[in-house]
């Protein structure tokens, strides 16, 4: 009996030893899952036979018999052993075998369903559906969402900087067309129609390549101009490329002005009032206009804005006086008062005021003289000589007074009290031997001592020079004479002295000489 029982379970043992053979992996059964290799272990156990479920024993063919519990039991400690087996055979791998996949749940599949316009129409219970630019605004919308943080900061910069690139870019464009920064140089003829629209004469404008963008010049006129109507000039009109949107507008809507171009030449010598007369003569300005220019009007120049920082006198009665630089000029006739004064105090800065800057100012200081003196003493000495040379002489009698006061107070100069008659409306005096030397008048030299409040007239570059840089005269003998007087026929020649007595044989000298001129003169007539 106990002999069979073993057969029973040699056999037992064979079954299994069967089914381990047949249980162990494959690259086909890798692919299975736990369940499925427990369900083929059950499925191999139950091809044992078990015969009716009670307990009582009974006997095979063989003659040994096995309890229906006996067997169950077996059985249920083999399927442990092999469950236990199993899972150690997909928990734990030996390296040739590899582990089981875990089985994961599918991913939902969005199937996506395309509309036909038809169909939607025939199917009135169909479900409302998005059009297909909204249908990709959503997709973008749920790919942006589905971003992280740093990509939807990334992408939101660089949508920034292409916008912010583009808005600049049209910005340039725009505000470069409108105020021409930066455009060519070419004429352009254009023709417009009677009773032209803004938009009219905007498309004209854009069609000749003056403007870039017909839009702007409309949207100009109504952020920049006036209120009222804008009337545009009808005809050719020629234009530049370079204009702005101002300059085209005034030039479409302001008739044409030929404006008169005159030359003006003002001589060495000129006083301020000389060259009123000759500026309202030839149609420029009024004489209230220029004297308003000339004594009130705030010129930038640095020479001007010393004058009236350090004062000038109160019985000066031409501020600018010997500061309008004698030369020739071209003016237009409806050229205001104080632009042509500032023509002339250009010329003056130019050819004086720099060069006094860099080199005559310390000369001058040196011997107690301010620009304002030189100019005043300069013009003294263009109205009493004729050349250059006799520049150089009067100056050097000029300074010999001031520098020896006490014994020569006066200047005793002919031509400031002529500056004096001139400006009590009075002619000049042409015989200087019937000149009131008492004339009442801060100008007067013979009664008032050292330089007069101003100017007398206007110098050229010569005189000046020579007010800076006195030469003494020379005598007969062409020795250097001291010399403290001077005295002119009418001729210009010009006599010097060093002593009273020595000017006095010269004054008489003189009248002769102009007596003679006088005989001559009337012979001829």
């Amino acid at each position: 009996m106990q002999d069979e029982r073993l057969n029973k379970n040699e056999e037992l043992e064979e079954i299994l030893a069967e089914y381990r053979k047949k249980k162990k992996p494959n690259p086909e059964a890798s692919a299975t899952s736990p369940i499925h290799a427990e369900t083929r272990v059950v499925e191999a156990k139950t091809r044992v036979e078990l015969p009716p479920q009670n307990d009582e024993p009974h006997e095979e063919e063989d003659g040994v018999s096995i309890s229906e519990s006996a067997v169950q039991n077996h059985f249920a400690d083999s399927l442990s052993e092999d469950v236990i087996g199993l899972s150690s055979h997909f928990s734990e791998s030996d390296g040739d075998e590899p582990p089981l996949p875990v089985e994961e749940e599918p991913e939902p599949v969005y199937e996506e369903t395309y509309y036909d316009d038809d169909d939607e129409e025939d199917e009135e219970d169909d479900e409302f559906v998005f059009p297909l630019p909204f249908r990709i605004l959503g997709k973008l919308w749920r790919g942006f969402t589905g971003l992280s943080f740093i990509a939807k900061a990334a992408l939101y910069l660089v949508v920034v900087l292409i916008l912010a690139a583009y808005l600049s870019y049209y910005v340039l464009t725009v505000g470069n067309d409108m105020f021409a920064l930066v455009k060519g140089d070419a004429e352009i003829v254009i023709t417009l129609p009677e009773n032209a629209t803004k938009e009219e004469v905007a498309q004209i404008l854009y069609e000749n390549g003056l403007i870039e963008y017909d839009w702007a010049f409309p949207l100009y006129l109504e952020l920049f101009g006036e209120n009222e109507e804008i009337s545009f000039i009808p005809g050719e009109h020629t234009l530049n490329v370079s204009m702005n949107y101002s300059q085209l507008l005034t030039a479409l809507t302001t008739p044409v002005r030929i404006r008169e171009v005159v030359t003006l030449t003002f001589p060495e010598g000129f006083t301020v009032d000389d060259i009123i007369d000759l500026f309202v003569k030839n149609g420029v300005g009024t004489r209230e206009g220029f004297v308003e220019a000339i004594n009130n009007y705030p010129y930038k120049h640095e020479f001007v804005r010393l004058l009236d920082e350090n004062g000038w006198d109160a019985d000066r009665v031409y501020r600018l006086e010997g500061y309008l630089y004698p030369d020739t000029y071209d003016f237009y006739t409806d050229t205001e008062e104080y632009l042509a004064i500032n023509k002339l105090l250009n010329n003056f800065n130019s050819k004086v005021w720099l060069d006094w800057k860099r080199t005559y100012a310390s000369i001058c200081e040196e011997q107690g003289y301010t620009l304002d003196d030189i100019i005043t003493l300069s013009s003294m000495i263009e109205a009493e000589g004729k050349t250059a040379e006799d520049f150089e002489y009067i100056s050097y009698v000029f300074h010999n007074r001031l520098q020896h006061k006490v014994d020569y107070p006066l200047l005793e100069s002919d031509a400031t009290i002529q500056y004096a008659l001139e400006l009590a409306g009075m002619d000049r005096i042409q015989d200087a031997s019937q000149i009131d030397k008492s004339f009442p008048s801060p100008y007067n030299t013979y009664t008032n001592e050292g330089l007069p409040p101003g100017a007398i007239c206007n110098a050229g570059l010569d005189a000046i020079l020579a007010a800076i840089y006195p030469s003494p005269p020379l005598d007969e003998e062409d020795n250097i004479l001291n010399a403290f007087f001077f005295v002119s026929n009418d001729l210009g020649e010009t006599y010097y002295a060093a002593t009273l007595s020595g000017h006095l044989k010269n004054v008489e000298r003189v009248k002769k000489e102009n007596a003679a001129l006088k005989e001559e003169g009337t012979e001829n007539d």
